[in-house]
């Protein structure tokens, strides 16, 4: 395979066999794909990672790519306590449970875990943990469980991280899985880093693509660094549970079946014995100031270019009348005018939602990271150059100010018209 200046293998499109059909230009993380003038993809091999996503997602087959093996290392004889226990055994997700139920990030792993545990050919375990979970956890069977384990407590009505901790460390040890899957939740990030503490195995964190190493069965965690230039894929070859955490939008989300045959297991616990905080007062999702714009089927997020106050209302305007919400990049929450929950990015949000508009949004690869799972997206932004219209199903080159009236002045009459 060819190689760039910084010795990287990259990909080749054959361009008789490629149909234009930008699917790789969408799916590229470092937005190394564009179309050339004769309408056929090309590859710039200097932005180029190497990570083989276009030939994956190709239909044709018209990238030429062969994906590096991780070279075998040579086996060095380790004391007899480092060898993974092989009655490790299992594809394990920690079920989050939210206002509603479960959370859906529990169900989107799910789905991975049951892909993951076909490769294993072994099972899929659910881990619910807190009061009045019955409904959670026959959820959790019918999406894909073998086994759901439950521990059932007064004390666990709300997730206290230092009790959580303690029962799905309790939980793991009695069920030693293979694999433990977390969402990247606030909630999911803090109980993670103790459980993997205390469980004393590695943790990688964020992670946008799990897979099964076909010679050696482990975990690949693969997960953005240096800023999303760098797609790294992260194996743990000596402890036992291999654990990762994977943000919420970024698998999708299985088919339900409630007839789905599973197991309920329940287990006995106990508070650990100690001090540990004392909840005064306990302050829902539902009650804090804020939303989640990751629930919302349309987003219009503002841009370093939208950022302006006087024009505000025009993208609420337009959000409203679409049933969405409004959201932000990066440097609109720098520059203190909208708050970080409603950041989408690597830093902020991953969002999957069914129509993206990017207004003034540059799309920086962080951005486009992130936004890979919506449906559609739509952008608008004065610089004909900007990133964003490299992964747009639909650009409009123009100012917001002008353009963002006409589109809503077209929705109104619509609502008129079919009411």
């Amino acid at each position: 395979m060819p190689k760039n200046s910084k010795g990287i293998e990259v990909a080749e499109i054959i361009a008789d066999k490629c149909i234009a059909c930008q699917i790789c230009v969408a799916e590229c993380p470092v937005g190394a794909i564009d179309l050339s003038p004769d309408g056929t993809a090309r590859i710039d091999p200097e932005v180029c990672v190497g990570c083989g996503k276009c030939a994956e997602v190709c239909p044709v087959e018209a990238v030429s790519f062969e994906k590096p093996k991780r070279p075998k290392r040579a086996k060095k004889k380790r004391r007899k306590e480092e060898e993974p226990a092989p009655e490790h055994q299992g594809v394990a997700v920690y079920i989050e449970r939210d206002p509603h139920g479960g959370a859906d990030v529990s169900w989107e792993l799910l789905g991975k875990a049951r892909e993951l545990a076909e490769k294993r050919q072994t099972k899929v375990l659910g881990y619910v943990l807190g009061d009045q979970v019955r409904q959670v956890a026959e959820e959790a069977g019918s999406y894909g469980c073998d086994e759901v384990h439950v521990i059932e407590e007064d004390q666990l009505q709300h997730p206290v991280s230092a009790l959580y901790a303690d029962a799905l460390v309790q939980m793991v040890a009695q069920t030693k899985p293979e694999i433990l899957l977390m969402g990247a939740t606030a909630h999911g990030r803090d109980l993670a880093g103790t459980v993997a503490t205390r469980l004393a195995t590695g943790l990688t964190a964020d992670c946008t693509g799990l897979d099964i190493e076909e010679d050696s069965g482990l975990l690949l965690m693969t997960r953005p660094t240096f800023g999303g230039n760098i797609m790294a894929t992260i194996f743990c070859e000596q402890s036992r549970p291999q654990m990762s955490t994977v943000r919420p939008k970024v698998m999708p989300m299985p088919a339900k079946d409630p007839d789905r045959d599973w197991t309920l297991r329940e287990h006995a616990w106990s508070p650990p014995e100690g001090s540990y905080p004392e909840l005064l007062e306990f302050i829902s999702t539902e009650d804090a100031e804020g939303v989640d714009i990751a629930q919302y089927p349309v987003l219009v997020v503002a841009g370093r270019g939208a950022c302006d106050p006087e024009s505000f209302p025009l993208l609420e305007q337009l959000a409203e009348l679409l049933g969405g919400v409004v959201a932000c990049s990066r440097p609109v929450v720098e520059s203190g005018f909208m708050p970080y929950e409603r950041q989408v990015g690597q830093t902020g949000k991953t969002v999957a939602p069914k129509l993206y508009i990017g207004v003034g949004v540059s799309g920086a690869i962080q951005h486009r990271v992130a936004i890979q799972g919506a449906e559609k997206i739509m952008a608008i932004n004065t610089d004909g150059a900007a990133p964003i219209f490299q992964i747009a199903d639909v650009g409009i080159v123009g100012d917001y100010t002008t353009v963002l009236p006409a589109m809503i002045s077209q929705l109104q009459e619509k609502v008129k018209h079919y009411g």
